[in-house]
């Protein structure tokens, strides 16, 4: 007579060699959940720069784009070129979804859209320039 087909024989596999199911808990506890929330590593990096002509801002732009923040101080550049920049980098900035932040007179925050910028200073700042 023959005898009971078993796929296992088909393939040329022992009994022995099948892998045994696992319940759903073993293989739960072998995964490795991780949150997204909390350990975020944070990349966030922020430069400075005095610009004293517009071909500085060309790695001012790169700056922004790689995810860095920017504080730029317009006190070495004339009204001319602080103009230019400053048009050149609302572009940036647009382009990035970030934002402008005015510290003082002549002095920018640029930042990406990653960052949120709050306080006392920045409070303090608006209150005396309005």
């Amino acid at each position: 007579m023959a005898s009971k087909f078993s796929f296992s024989k088909f393939f040329g596999m022992d009994e022995e060699e099948i892998p045994q199911k696992q319940d759903n808990h073993s293989i739960r506890d072998k995964q490795k959940i991780v949150s997204i929330n909390d350990n975020k590593k944070s990349d966030s990096k922020i430069s400075v720069f005095e610009p004293r002509i517009y071909s500085d801002v060309k790695v001012i732009a790169k700056k922004l784009i790689n995810n860095y923040a920017v504080i730029i101080n317009f006190d070495n550049a004339d009204d001319k070129t602080t103009k230019r920049i400053i048009d050149f980098l609302n572009g940036v900035i647009f382009t990035i979804d970030g934002k402008i932040e005015r510290i003082s007179e002549l002095v920018f925050l640029f930042s990406p859209h990653s960052y949120d910028v709050d306080g006392e200073f920045k409070k303090n700042i608006n209150r005396r320039l309005n």
